[in-house]
């Protein structure tokens, strides 16, 4: 038989559970996105600096554990190795850089040894300087890049102008 206290809590349990948990399921999920600019939307441009910044869900700023796997276009002009200092993530040089074609895979930095529990949105801003050596598409029009972490993926376009 349960005791009246431990009655109490039981009920109280179950209207907490019954009130939050369905207000918590209803709630979208938080926004994700990708933007890209370039320091020069001319086409044939050389030494062009690429930002990306990617919005997603992260623990307390912390990006996750890596690769971030950047798929550039086709048509970029892409060197056939980066050194680190040249691909900047929040200011800090990547921990590591692997190029195949048009795919780059950059390495995160590990986890911070102290980390809260609070999920949100975060950004995670990637350059590609100038000393990195990109090229812009030779020829006018719309491009995207591809992006994923883990299990999050995101696209953002850019547009080149004509020379």
């Amino acid at each position: 038989m349960i005791s009246p206290r431990a009655c109490r809590w039981v009920v109280l349990a179950a209207l907490l559970f019954a009130v939050c948990v369905p207000a918590a399921m209803s709630l979208p999920g938080l926004p994700q996105a990708a933007t890209v600019s370039l320091s020069s939307p001319r086409a044939g441009a050389r030494a062009v600096a690429l930002t990306l910044e990617l919005e997603y869900d992260m623990q307390c700023g912390y990006p996750g554990p890596g690769p971030v796997v950047i798929e550039l276009p086709a048509a970029e002009r892409v060197p056939a190795a980066l050194a680190r200092s040249q691909v900047l993530l929040d200011g800090h040089p990547a921990v590591s850089i692997a190029i195949s074609g048009h795919r780059v895979e950059i390495g995160l930095a590990s986890e911070p040894r102290v980390i809260c529990d609070e999920i949100g949105p975060g950004r995670l801003t990637i350059l590609f300087s100038r000393a990195a050596g990109l090229g812009n598409p030779l020829r006018a029009g719309t491009y995207t890049v591809a992006v994923a972490r883990a299990s999050t993926a995101l696209s953002a376009e850019f547009t080149i102008l004509a020379a």
